[in-house]
């Protein structure tokens, strides 16, 4: 290769390396953003150890691919992930109350009707007789007291009496004042005219109940031809999975726009909540929650919620907003236009559902395990791999001293002006080597 084409590639080479240069090495501890001391447990050398909110709020990615643990000499100890606990489940034997209803309790017998004698409907009146007869009360449907269940409705299932050869569809719907209900689950039902009756299991799609009433209700394509009776119902809930974990707070930029505050989320780390607390004057404000990844996408709604905080030694009650687990870098908060707004920049706490993972403790200590640096490669193993080091297979349960953590939300800003300056920093690399190749053909030429 000739000197021109020599340089030629040196300066291709410096131009990438200007813009995607490593600020570290994923094998020195010092290049991460936080090193956090472990505690280590005796009984094993392999150590469980609880992701502690320290790291999650440097994380550069969502599965946690930059984490490390180092012993004192600053050398990678081996470690895997552990799969995240599955939410406890609970089975519940709920009372079956009837909703009784009248049928036919207002037939009327004999009825005529008399108009104005010049044709207009000035007035109108109707004349018979009520049937005589007693009241026949009917089932409408079967009431379900779960107030004292607070969890994700994953399925109902019910022992029914239904006719033979119709269609039944049963509806489960929620409700907290017996006043306006939501439906959270439907399924058809049907029989055969010799099969033996079974347990109905209705699908609820993890439906939130929070001091809820149920209902189920029943309707066929034709008048049934027998009574649909529901003489048992099994409730099956497991624990909300947007609490329990580590939480980070935010510091959200100052306020530019009362009904409108966008900001980027500094950490990568799945979460599973958030949650909106005013300050300063503001106490109660209806919201709703958006995000995206970059500006070119439309904003994609998260939910609603109403952030309030208490007063006056009063505690404030308020849901959070459960996410779908995923990292969101950049959310907008929405104050309902009916309301006043935000006067001050709200608190904002990000809830993450509980990590965990493996490590080898068979370094010299004390360890640490540390994050945030991007662009490093994933560096677990394979869990079975580390469990032959565990005797019995059991677990030594390391610990890691917990802190309150504040993170600064970065208001969202135009980045042409980052863009401009890489783009002036490759131009004046380009520049100078060029230069340098103009001063070698220089001096090639003046030898000889």
């Amino acid at each position: 290769m000739t000197t021109i084409g020599k340089l030629a590639g040196l300066a291709l080479a410096a131009c990438a390396l200007a813009g995607a240069a490593p600020t570290g090495s994923s094998d020195d501890a010092a290049s991460y953003a936080v090193r956090v001391p472990i505690t280590v447990a005796a009984g094993s050398p392999v150590q469980r150890l609880a992701i502690p909110p320290q790291i999650l709020a440097v994380a550069q990615t969502a599965d946690l691919s930059d984490l490390r643990v180092f012993d004192a000499t600053g050398r990678a100890m081996p470690i895997a992930r552990l799969a995240p606990a599955a939410p406890a489940t609970r089975r519940t034997l709920l009372p079956v109350l009837p909703i009784m209803g009248a049928a036919d309790a207002l037939d009327v017998t004999g009825v005529s009707l008399r108009l104005d004698g010049d044709g207009r409907a000035r007035v109108a009146e109707v004349t018979g007789t009520v049937r005589d007869a007693p009241t026949i009360a009917t089932v409408l449907g079967v009431l379900l007291d779960t107030r004292a269940i607070v969890g994700e409705a994953r399925s109902l299932a019910v022992g029914i009496d239904m006719p033979a050869a119709q269609p039944v569809t049963l509806t489960v719907e929620a409700s907290d004042d017996l006043k306006t209900w939501r439906s959270i689950g439907e399924k058809v039902v049907y029989r055969t005219a010799n099969a033996r009756q079974a347990a109905v299991v209705v699908p609820l799609g993890e439906a939130v109940l929070h001091r809820d009433y149920l209902r189920i209700v029943w309707r066929g394509t034709s008048r049934l031809l027998s009574p649909v009776t529901i003489h048992r119902a099994l409730l099956i809930t497991r624990d909300k999975t947007t609490g329990g974990g580590p939480s980070v707070e935010g510091s959200a930029p100052p306020l530019t726009d009362a009904h409108a505050i966008e900001f980027g989320i500094p950490f990568a780390a799945a979460i599973s909540a958030i949650r909106i607390v005013p300050t300063g004057r503001d106490v109660i404000v209806p919201i709703r929650l958006f995000s995206r990844d970059d500006r070119e996408q439309p904003w994609l709604a998260l939910g609603e919620s109403t952030a309030a905080r208490s007063v006056e030694g009063m505690t404030a009650t308020q849901d959070d907003i459960g996410l779908d687990g995923g990292a969101h870098r950049t959310v907008r908060i929405e104050a309902a236009q009916r309301s006043a707004g935000f006067t001050s920049a709200p608190m904002v706490t990000f809830h993450f559902a509980p990590r965990e993972i493996a490590f080898l403790a068979i370094g010299t200590p004390p360890f640490v395990v540390a994050a945030g640096q991007a662009g490093v490669a994933d560096a677990y193993l394979p869990l079975a791999s580390v469990l032959t080091q565990a005797p019995n297979g059991q677990f030594a349960i390391a610990k890691t001293a917990l802190t309150r953590v504040t993170v600064r939300l970065a208001p969202i800003g135009d980045t042409s002006a980052m863009r401009k300056g890489l783009l002036w920093t490759i131009l004046l690399i380009a520049t100078g080597v060029l230069g340098m190749m103009a001063w070698f053909l220089w001096r090639n030429m003046a030898s000889r």
